[in-house]
């Protein structure tokens, strides 16, 4: 019995007195952000909402993806803003809907990588992005602000890949919930019709977030991503970044301008990333160092 209960004890405290190895905590989110934790998961139309016509949502197809970081909510006037005063740049214009704390439009997939890189700095990481023109590399391994890539932002969107159609984690489009093209006339058998505010709001307004605490990842304002534009294949991948170059950059989530289909979690759409517009802004995302 007297060994028995030495052995246990030792099996406790760890041999010759130390206590037995634990792995580290992860340190906490930054401010403003979720950790989201990597995982495997299905990319691409897994409901089969639209049949033919989205096939740029198809094949479905396995992506594994490590840890990362992602705001929760999309980058806002007052942010943008402050990065406008700070390095001379003209301020982007508002549509008159209001600035503060409403999601920035009007800038290029330029001018969101040029703000990654100048928050970056004023925090003291690392930038991610070599910019020489209009061409532009990035560090992967830098605990700098970033895009989030389109695998990375569908992940999250889906609440860690899980099967759901909309960024609030629910199969139905809702505008007390999500700011979209709401009108009657556009309804379809996952949407229901109402308000259709034709303007921003201001983000985390609605309080829907997803189950990982993200805001109007359907809706309100579309969202540059790194990735060039390119079709999908059936292989399995690891941390995709898309194509190494193309004509267009990524965008996710539809905006207060989008139908129903276009806020789904899936959906895909393009622009040139010199182009802005009134329904497009960004959202940040950090790799986890």
């Amino acid at each position: 019995m007297h060994l028995l209960r030495t052995l246990l004890l030792l099996s406790i405290i760890g041999v010759a007195g130390c206590a037995a190895p634990t792995k580290a905590p992860r340190a906490a989110a930054p401010a403003g952000m979720v950790l989201v934790r990597g995982g495997t998961f299905k990319m691409g139309d897994v409901l089969n909402d639209d049949g033919n016509m989205e096939p740029d949502e198809r094949p479905v197809h396995a992506v594994t993806l490590s840890d990362f970081y992602l705001a929760t909510h999309e980058l806002t006037f007052v942010e943008y803003d402050a990065f406008c005063t700070a390095t001379g740049r003209t301020k982007p214009a508002d549509e008159g809907w209001g600035r503060d704390r409403r999601p920035v439009i009007h800038v290029s997939w330029h001018d969101a990588i040029a703000y990654c890189n100048w928050r970056s700095q004023q925090e003291g990481l690392q930038v991610v992005y070599a910019i020489n023109g209009k061409d532009v590399s990035a560090n992967w391994n830098a605990n700098g602000y970033r895009l989030p890539t389109e695998a990375e932002w569908e992940y999250a969107a889906r609440q860690g890949g899980q099967k759901v159609r909309f960024g609030d984690g629910q199969d139905i489009a809702d505008p007390a919930r999500i700011n979209f093209y709401a009108s009657a006339a556009h309804q379809n058998p996952y949407s229901i019709a109402g308000t259709y505010r034709q303007q921003t709001v201001p983000v985390d307004s609605l309080n829907a977030p997803n189950t990982l605490g993200l805001h109007d990842m359907s809706g309100n304002v579309g969202e540059w991503c790194w990735d060039w534009h390119g079709d999908y294949t059936a292989a399995a991948q690891t941390n995709p970044r898309g194509p190494d170059s193309g004509s267009y950059r990524v965008l996710r989530g539809g905006s207060w301008y989008g139908l129903p289909a276009y806020v789904r979690a899936a959906y895909r759409s393009n622009a040139s990333p010199g182009r802005t517009y009134n329904f497009l802004g960004f959202r940040l995302a950090r790799a986890v160092r």
